[in-house]
């Protein structure tokens, strides 16, 4: 293989790993849906989530009803979005995206009954139930 095919197929490489310049992701990245149904009863459950670049704003979820948000995961594994969720006068916080924890189990959709005693993710397995932070 001559050299001038090696620098193509590198150039070709990082043009797919890394897009096309424009701040779009390769269309092979998949986005990611987190999705929160309130479980809680009662009052409504206000929700504000957050990554280190992206703040979600706050966000009134009545009871039996879900919010939903996406992104793309990073490549490094180390994407994170944490949550605050208000109801009454009960105030909580959870990592409801943890690339290190979640990103091979959930893969196209996380989805979570946000309750009293804790969020549960819910997947193939059934659900597995998380205590507050």
């Amino acid at each position: 293989m001559g050299d001038q095919q090696k620098v193509n197929i590198v150039f070709l490489f990082v043009f797919l790993l890394f897009g096309s310049g424009h701040g779009k992701i390769p269309p092979f990245w998949r986005d990611t849906h987190v999705t929160m149904t309130n479980l809680i009863g009662g009052p409504p459950l206000t929700v504000h989530c957050q990554s280190k670049q992206d703040d979600l704003g706050s966000h009134v979820v009545p009871f039996n009803q879900f919010y939903e948000f996406k992104f793309q995961p990073n490549f490094w594994k180390s994407t994170l979005f944490f949550c605050s969720f208000q109801w009454g006068s009960e105030s909580k916080q959870f990592d409801i995206f943890d690339a290190q924890r979640d990103q091979d189990i959930c893969k196209d959709q996380c989805k979570w009954d946000i309750k009293p005693d804790g969020p549960c993710r819910l997947d193939k397995k059934g659900p597995k139930c998380f205590p507050w932070k």
